[in-house]
């Protein structure tokens, strides 16, 4: 009867011990997961570059990574472009334009001065305003290109003429630690 008594104890104690081993590998393989979690965050927190930017008429900051920031940005920053551009009078056009080519890469500036001037004159020949309604606004964040299409609509004095379709394509870049446009084309509209 001490026989069994013994070996019963022996074997309550040996299954206490592997439950405990399978207890401590558990443990372990826990700590090993959570060291390199914590390895990797504190990676990520030391070379962590985001610049907050808040966009021309925005209320929201945006966090900014990389070469060309979120889809939301670039979305925002497109918009703000395409205002500079397009929203104008006799009276802000040459503001407007000033601030727009101020955003433009090295090379694009030459590109965009006849285009902006040619949008200039008509505008003060005819004593009007523009106002363009977006319509449709895709973002390609990994290139950083902005397709936009909507109406363009020009107001002299009382009477508004019929909306015109338009459609231009933005290129965001990030240069000198700063952003620019490399592109900011019209793009023919199918009808």
């Amino acid at each position: 009867m001490e026989y069994r008594l013994k070996a019963s104890n022996n074997r309550n104690v040996a299954i206490g011990i592997v439950i405990c081993l399978v207890i401590a590998i558990l443990a372990l393989g826990v700590c090993f997961r959570l060291i390199k979690i914590n390895q990797q965050l504190t990676e990520d927190l030391v070379n962590n570059r985001q610049v907050i930017i808040q966009p021309l008429g925005a209320n929201k900051e945006f966090s900014f990574s990389g070469a060309k920031g979120d889809a939301r940005y670039l979305r925002l920053i497109a918009l703000s472009f395409l205002n500079l551009r397009l929203n104008v009078s006799k009276e802000t056009v040459q503001a407007n334009h000033d601030l727009l080519l101020a955003y433009a890469c090295e090379g694009q500036r030459k590109v965009m001065l006849p285009a902006l001037a040619d949008e200039k004159k008509r505008i003060t020949l005819t004593e009007g305003s523009s106002v363009f309604y977006p319509q449709v606004l895709r973002v390609a964040a990994d290139t950083g290109l902005v397709d936009i299409t909507g109406d363009l609509v020009f107001t002299y004095g009382m009477k508004s003429a019929d909306p015109l379709p338009k459609h231009y394509q933005i290129r965001m870049d990030t240069r000198n630690d700063g952003l620019c446009y490399n592109a900011f084309v019209e793009v023919p509209v199918e009808n």
